[in-house]
């Protein structure tokens, strides 16, 4: 059953529609099969790629559910070995450059020198795009709590204020003064407070980051074949990366070499590794953003920080995708500019294909069915809607036709 919010009688009835006219224009052409099979070839192709990018929009539409997920193209990204494999990865986030930017040491000290460090010294080491975010963090916190702060003075103002209005006697005028002046105070105390201890908190909380940079405290890492969560410091996990790209190396080597090549052992076990690494470098810097996310935390006293994250471009790039795939198949089961959609089609076919290549020692993209060796369904697809923008499909049924009458150049093409 479809997934799409579209009844399956409307489904059938355009399917029935799309059979009729395939009949009539081939009748049109003196029953050609070339025509026939050309255009049923053309209508499978634009229905395929229009339904898979309804049933993408429809995705992000509904959101996730226990039978959906919404689409995103990350998971096939995060693994294609391909040439723009590393360039599409990029467009979701950059591993690479936030474990420069946030992981790395800046300086060459050993752990146990660090570790005598005073507090301010290590804070100084705190990387600084770390540094800058806990500032503005503690700023912001500063910030609100200011407001807030005026905000309860004048809530106790006015309060004074209607009670000194309702209050008849001296005695209850006396007491309501006492008691607005005290809420005052007590607001401005924990101001000042807040105020006297945020430089240590802030302190506090890069010097904590810098510790496990520089590789003195360890904090919990999920590592492969590895039972639970052992503390490993940002050294350790740097470290561990290093070893993976060693063996991606060294699996590259010997495929190369041409060992294991009749059962494909090495090809496979490089593609392991390199999986193993990509894995790593994306847990690497997504766990140093939640340490972030914590020491922040902290800052504001345990409450949570509700940061909104800008979409990626990898984002923006997976929205322009689903309805690329509506329009581009929608205009080639339309037969309206069909030479152009297909070449777009075809284009979008050849950038998935160098993303994923179907070489033999790069591993299978996810959910591939059979054993492609350099030529799969891509590449075939691909093809055939390079061969259908050379004939005039459009114009033996479709919209092309109409448009050519109405521009004055009806030229007949005919078989």
């Amino acid at each position: 059953m479809t997934t799409l919010p579209v009844p399956i009688e409307v489904i059938y009835a355009g399917l029935g529609g799309t059979l009729l006219a395939l009949i009539v224009a081939t009748a049109q052409n003196r029953w050609s099969l070339r025509v026939f099979f050309l255009l049923a070839l053309r209508l499978a192709i634009g229905w395929h790629f229009l339904f898979e990018g309804l049933n993408k929009v429809h995705s992000h539409l509904a959101g996730p559910n226990e039978t959906t997920r919404v689409f995103t193209s990350e998971p096939y990204f995060k693994v294609a070995p391909g040439p723009v494999g590393a360039l599409m990865r990029k467009q979701f986030d950059d591993p690479e450059a936030a474990i420069a930017a946030r992981v790395k040491a800046a300086q060459p000290i050993t752990p146990a020198a660090f570790a005598k460090l005073s507090a301010k010294e290590q804070a100084d080491a705190c990387p600084e795009v770390v540094a800058k975010e806990l500032d503005a963090q503690e700023a912001a916190t500063e910030a609100a709590i200011k407001a807030e702060a005026e905000a309860d003075e004048k809530a106790a103002s006015a309060a004074e204020e209607k009670g000194l209005k309702a209050a008849k006697t001296d005695d209850e005028k006396a007491k309501l003064k006492a008691s607005a002046e005290a809420a005052r105070t007590e607001v401005r105390k924990r101001a000042e407070s807040f105020k006297e201890s945020a430089p240590v908190l802030l302190t506090a909380a890069k010097a904590t980051y810098a510790r496990w940079v520089y590789g003195v405290d360890g904090r919990p890492a999920k590592v492969k074949f590895v039972t639970g969560d052992p503390l490993l410091t940002a050294p350790e996990r740097l470290a561990h990366l290093d070893w993976l790209r060693a063996e991606v190396k060294a699996a590259d080597d010997r495929r190369a070499a041409g060992l294991g090549n009749g059962t494909g052992t090495e090809a496979k076990r490089a593609a392991e590794v390199r999986t193993d690494l990509v894995a790593a470098e994306g847990d690497l810097a997504k766990d140093a953003l939640a340490f972030v996310a914590e020491l922040k935390k902290d800052l504001t006293g345990g409450k949570a920080i509700e940061e909104p994250a800008a979409p990626s471009l990898g984002k923006r790039m997976d929205a322009v995708t689903m309805w690329f795939l509506v329009a581009v198949g929608g205009c080639i089961l339309a037969g309206l500019f069909t030479r152009l959609a297909c070449v777009l089609a075809a284009g979008f076919l050849v950038v998935t294909y160098l993303a994923h290549p179907a070489f033999p020692w790069y591993p299978a993209p996810p959910n591939t069915e059979g054993n492609p060796v350099f030529v799969n369904k891509n590449v075939i697809e691909c093809l055939a809607l390079l061969a259908l923008a050379s004939m005039p499909t459009g114009r033996w049924m479709g919209l092309d036709a109409l448009i050519a009458r109405v521009c004055g150049c009806d030229r007949r093409d005919t078989v």
